[in-house]
């Protein structure tokens, strides 16, 4: 891939980083290649997310994601694209989205009523859309999550799949939405015990979460614990297959201070975390936005890393957890929160001030409680040092050196509570 579309490479961040064509970038890529075997072999021969161009090779990893086009050289898999200037690239590529959809023919474009009415085949999520664009398609289901519209489907793995996504299809057809049924986060359901401070305990404890050198309030993100965190360093940010340099430049594991009160619903089936969703730009893209908001509140979400919803293999950083931290209108993007305040209004988020109590809009806050700059990981090693090996020994060794860091600073972390997500009792309601 990377020699083919040497000569088109351009360096987004955010959206997409460095793809420049330079021997300096072949030294990184190389270097990276070596390093990082164990990963790509995880994905196979599909895209992963926000970084690499997908132009040639339209099969992204997340199969809730679509391969997006920027202009006709570069396009990225992406949860969802809108059309025209993206305020996170780089200023010098600040140029406009199309956001045309890569891989999908000129007859299922035909067959497309308008845009968001209908799912095109193969690489977008009809959970929640379950209209395919091609009249011969039906929206048939993998598991509680995800969908795909597709032309036949065989109940069981299908080899086609990347690796890490190789569990089994039920393949049943997901019914049509009903008229009233919200299609993207919406507010929370008529349940009276939504509107009310629920029983729950208060929970106090410590997130981190990975940024940049920017400051901004913090809500509809998502964190993790310590060794969560850690991962997603190793996996993603530092490991070199989303191209050279640190993914979305970031330079520092911050440490925040967080109450959290789960919602009665929630208690009811005995669990104070609901669904880890993902956010995209602020904006969620999943799994089951709608329904977690409509039947549990805006809730803090977790999963253990290895279970659903992802990552659901072994990444060898044990007792890792992220959480997902929704904050007010979480069905739209950041480049357009600001232009709609009554989504803010019918969408309020679980971020609230002072003490949570427990309703549906008013479970979490946080307080910054510090730094760490990846720089000061490495004051005893080099970075290449500090991060090599994936065992579950290496990897604690990595997550000791940041904890003692931060506990040198600012003190031991309270205890964390346990992550008692359930899928089951989620959709087995």
């Amino acid at each position: 891939f990377w020699t083919k579309n040497r000569p088109k490479m351009r360096s987004f961040v955010l959206a997409c980083t460095s793809l420049a064509a330079t021997a300096s970038v072949d030294a990184s890529i190389a270097s990276a290649t070596a390093k990082n075997q164990t990963t790509r072999q995880l994905r196979g021969s599909c895209i992963p997310s926000y970084h690499v161009n997908c132009m040639k090779n339209t099969n992204c990893c997340d199969p809730t994601t679509t391969c997006y086009a920027k202009d006709q050289e570069v396009a990225v898999c992406l949860h969802s694209c809108q059309p025209g200037i993206h305020s996170n690239d780089l200023p010098q590529y600040r140029t406009p989205w199309s956001c045309d959809v890569v891989g999908v023919s000129q007859a299922t474009e035909e067959h497309r009523p308008a845009e968001g009415k209908c799912t095109p085949n193969y690489h977008v999520n009809c959970m929640h859309n379950p209209t395919c664009c091609d009249p011969n398609s039906r929206c048939y289901a993998k598991d509680r999550a995800v969908a795909i519209c597709r032309q036949s489907c065989e109940p069981g793995i299908h080899l086609d799949d990347p690796p890490q996504w190789q569990t089994p299809w039920s393949c049943s057809l997901v019914p049509p939405s009903s008229p009233s049924s919200p299609s993207a986060p919406s507010g929370m359901g008529p349940l009276a015990t939504l509107r009310r401070p629920s029983d729950g305990k208060l929970m106090d404890f410590v997130m981190y979460r990975a940024q940049n050198d920017a400051n901004y309030p913090l809500e509809n993100v998502n964190a993790g614990n310590l060794e969560g965190i850690m991962w997603y360093l190793q996996n993603e940010v530092l490991s070199g297959v989303y191209g050279p340099g640190p993914k979305f430049g970031i330079t520092r594991i911050l440490r925040i201070r967080v109450q959290v009160r789960a919602t009665q619903p929630l208690l009811d089936l005995g669990m104070n975390f609901g669904i880890r969703v993902a956010f995209d730009s602020g904006k969620c893209t999943g799994p089951d936005c709608s329904m977690d908001w409509h039947d549990y509140g805006y809730n803090v979400g977790c999963n253990k890393l290895g279970d659903w919803p992802f990552p659901t293999y072994d990444t060898h950083f044990e007792g890792g957890i992220w959480y997902s931290l929704p904050g007010s209108c979480p069905s739209l993007s950041y480049l357009h929160k600001s232009d709609d305040s009554a989504c803010k209004i019918t969408e309020p988020g679980g971020k609230c001030s002072g003490v949570p109590t427990g309703a549906g809009d008013c479970t979490w806050n946080y307080e910054n409680a510090g730094e760490l700059q990846l720089t000061e990981l490495y004051r005893e090693t080099s970075e290449r040092s500090f991060w090599a090996g994936n065992s579950n020994a290496e990897n604690q060794r990595k997550v000791q050196v940041a904890k003692e860091l931060f506990a040198a600073k600012y003190g031991p972390d309270p205890p964390v509570p346990p992550c008692d997500f359930d899928e089951a009792k989620i959709f087995g309601r």
